[in-house]
């Protein structure tokens, strides 16, 4: 197979991942009556809270007035709250409510038991895809860096 008929492949098969791997998360957080972007938001939230609203923008890859829309309608729905911060007045921080961890905690547990068949993959498998897939993606942002 010539190599860019195998970059091609690789490609349209990093894509179909991407597609199936979010499928199974739209399905989800449908179950849950949320959005995909809202279990993103709560994700983040659980890892790293309080946090301020650009420091959320980042790390979901949006822009603050995108990251600021789902935060006012996530607020709405009592998933998360916003308060100021203590160390820093002018800034808010936003954090999850038990409502909020409650949906986070029901969505990451029924996510992985759906993908439970991929814990089937032998360890020293899964340990090289994901030195490959690492090694793919830092080529490809600096690809993109150099654009």
């Amino acid at each position: 197979m010539e190599h860019n008929d195998q970059l091609r492949q690789l490609t349209y098969l990093i894509r179909a991942v991407r597609q199936q791997t979010r499928k199974v998360f739209y399905t989800q957080a449908a179950k849950h009556d949320l959005t995909e972007a809202w279990c993103l938001v709560l994700g983040v939230l659980h890892r790293q809270a309080p946090c301020a609203l650009n420091q959320l923008a980042t790390a979901l890859h949006v822009s603050n007035s995108t990251a600021s829309g789902i935060v006012e309608r996530m607020c709405g729905a009592g998933l998360i709250t916003k308060q100021r911060l203590p160390h820093n007045q002018r800034q808010i921080g936003i954090s999850l409510t038990n409502a909020g961890k409650e949906a986070y905690e029901n969505v990451e547990r029924d996510y992985w038991e759906v993908l439970q068949p991929l814990r089937e993959l032998p360890e020293g498998k899964l340990t090289q895809i994901l030195k490959d897939q690492t090694m793919i993606l830092e080529t490809l942002e600096a690809i993109n860096d150099d654009q």
